[in-house]
């Protein structure tokens, strides 16, 4: 009794050590997908309702019934939206597409293969080059570049092939460019003082000198001063990606535009990208400056490609595919698809190189938190925006010719993307209507369980009974008086039981097996205490931490597994491992 005793307290001590405390919280779901993906958006009535809508509103805007913030006449645009749904990655779920009354160059019709300059969206593509090389991450980009070894403000020995493709590197944004000859004179009548020629980089000076050659970037930089060091805090930097497509062609042998065609384009049949300058005929081109047909060099990778909606369609569609791709697995997908490094603002995110924005004000009738994984880009005279909404297996793709600024970008974008997300919420619960209904078996051992949908997140698990027993209330008893071992870590919210999709599957003779967990949502109760403290960390997430906390018999208590249809997709049973239940779909 003694060993047990000892063992009990030695037992719990480790646990109170190695848990996290949880804190306040009320209903907090699970990161991705509530509900699974929608996969009949192409087929969906409700979807084609939004398509006519957008099509019908947009053809409003250029017809000058609506109000626009651009100069109608100039400005050229193409919009595409894929999903999982789509029959071909070529094909899109819907897509829009004109051409600028003013546009007399290039092609004289645009749709999905017109191709636009798409700035810095080429950092998608050269750190997807850089996720495929299988190179550590985590090697200073020293090794592949041993120029920038040696005495150098930036300590390069610390800059990690990560780092470059996170924007965590420091270094400048670019060199040489943006200054420009014939902006010196505006400078010097705004103040700032007259120089010599001998000032001014050596390279990139538009107007004044040629661009730089490998040799005399990577020397330049080892002189050029950090905007912070690396790894503090995500700084932006186009020339990252330069020293990048240096790090991946010393480590392959294979330049960036061999690397770009070998591993992306010719896998994804991508026929309208490349390295700028593209095929006039093929291309929008504004009326206004542009950069069309200008040879980026070296800062190629960083934003010196074009491209059209359906080849940008099809590396989305790559992206978000359940099954994997030519070019990447599920489960390299999902790890692109993560943050990076924060900000100090609580929406927005970065990644490798994505621009992330979290928001709960996509889908007003359900609101929920999503993520959006953006990524703009910038030429003169383009403005070009990809978003992969992971949680809903969707893509877009927004390109504009002819507008200053973001002017046509942003209307267009945050309204497809709205219109776009309420449809596909809609339809995401319509289709999760299969799972809804009672189960039942009329075994020795009889179990009943009941799930519904409502306005909250997740399936709601509404009736679950053994042999008469309620169950749910008794997983309430075991999580609020014995925790996790032995260990009380608080009490469960008094908020509905919910559960959540994993995107963990098996097929077995025409049945696929889903599993789902239940979540644990935690709610401490406040202690009265004279310490004085903030109560911010009240309102941390702390559910995460609660998956797989009660098991029995070897099986987690929050497991249940749905049998669905292969063909069909028709849900015939469900089993709950821990209560050693097997359901079957009674209506």
């Amino acid at each position: 009794m003694a060993f047990l005793k000892t063992f009990k307290h030695v037992f719990v001590s480790f646990l109170v050590l190695t848990l996290p405390t949880p804190s306040h919280s009320t209903l907090c779901p699970p990161d991705g997908p509530l509900l699974p993906r929608p996969t009949t958006l192409h087929s969906s009535p409700l979807f084609a309702k939004t398509s006519s809508s957008l099509t019908s509103t947009l053809n409003s805007a250029i017809s000058g019934n609506l109000t626009i913030p651009w100069a109608l006449p100039n400005v050229s645009f193409s919009i595409a939206v894929v999903s999982l749904s789509d029959p071909s990655p070529h094909l899109p779920l819907w897509e829009y597409h004109n051409l600028a009354t003013n546009n007399v160059n290039g092609t004289k019709h645009v749709d999905g293969d017109s191709q636009y300059l798409i700035g810095s969206v080429s950092k998608v593509f050269t750190d997807l080059l850089l996720l495929k090389s299988g190179l550590n991450m985590d090697d200073p980009v020293t090794k592949y570049l041993p120029e920038l070894e040696g005495e150098s403000v930036i300590q390069w020995e610390d800059v990690t092939l990560g780092a470059l493709g996170d924007h965590l590197s420091g270094m400048p944004v670019t060199y040489g460019f943006p200054e420009i000859s014939f902006l010196f004179p505006i400078f010097e009548a705004l103040g700032f003082p007259h120089l010599p020629v001998a000032d001014f980089p050596n390279c990139g000076v538009i107007g004044l000198n040629a661009g730089c050659t490998k040799q005399q970037l990577l020397t330049n930089l080892k002189t050029s001063h950090p905007i912070a060091a690396p790894n503090l805090r995500p700084s932006y930097s186009s020339l990252a990606f330069t020293l990048i497509s240096y790090a991946l062609e010393s480590a392959t042998g294979k330049n960036y535009s061999q690397l770009l065609h070998d591993e992306i384009l010719s896998p994804l049949n991508m026929i309208n990208t490349g390295i700028s300058p593209g095929n006039d005929e093929k291309a929008v081109i504004p009326s206004t400056d542009s950069s069309w047909g200008s040879d980026y060099g070296d800062n190629a990778p960083g934003g010196g490609l074009y491209s059209s909606t359906n080849d940008l369609g099809s590396l989305l569609a790559s992206i978000i595919s359940l099954s994997g791709s030519p070019i990447l697995s599920r489960a390299q997908a999902l790890s692109w698809l993560k943050p990076q490094a924060t900000t100090s603002k609580l929406n927005t995110l970065v990644g490798r190189p994505w621009e992330i924005l979290r928001t709960q004000n996509l889908t007003r009738k359900y609101p929920h938190t999503i993520d959006l994984f953006t990524k703009g880009g910038t030429a003169v005279g383009y403005q070009s925006t990809v978003a992969v909404i992971e949680q809903y297996g969707l893509g877009i793709v927004v390109l504009t010719a002819g507008a200053q600024g973001l002017e046509a970008q942003e209307p267009l974008f945050e309204y497809v993307v709205g219109e776009v997300m309420e449809a596909a919420e809609e339809v995401a619960r319509a289709e999760a209507g299969a799972y809804v209904g009672k189960y039942q078996n009329l075994d020795a051992v009889r179990g009943e369980m009941e799930i519904g949908i409502e306005d909250g997140p997740g399936l709601v698990l509404k009736k679950l009974s053994r042999n008469g027993t309620d169950m749910l209330e008794n997983i309430r008893t075991l999580f609020n008086e014995i925790g996790i071992g032995g260990v009380r870590i608080g009490n469960l919210s008094n908020s509905q039981l919910r559960i959540y999709p994993t995107d963990a599957w098996r097929e077995v003779e025409g049945i696929r097996e889903e599993d789902w967990r239940l979540q644990f949502d935690i709610e401490v109760t406040r202690r009265n205490s004279g310490l004085k403290g903030s109560s911010e960390r009240e309102q941390m997430c702390t559910a995460w931490i609660t998956g797989g906390a009660l098991f029995y018999g070897g099986e987690p208590v929050d497991r249940f597994v749905f049998s669905r249809e292969t063909k069909g997709g028709n849900v015939v049973g469900a089993k709950v491992p821990s209560l050693r239940l097997n359901l079957t779909m009674s209506g």
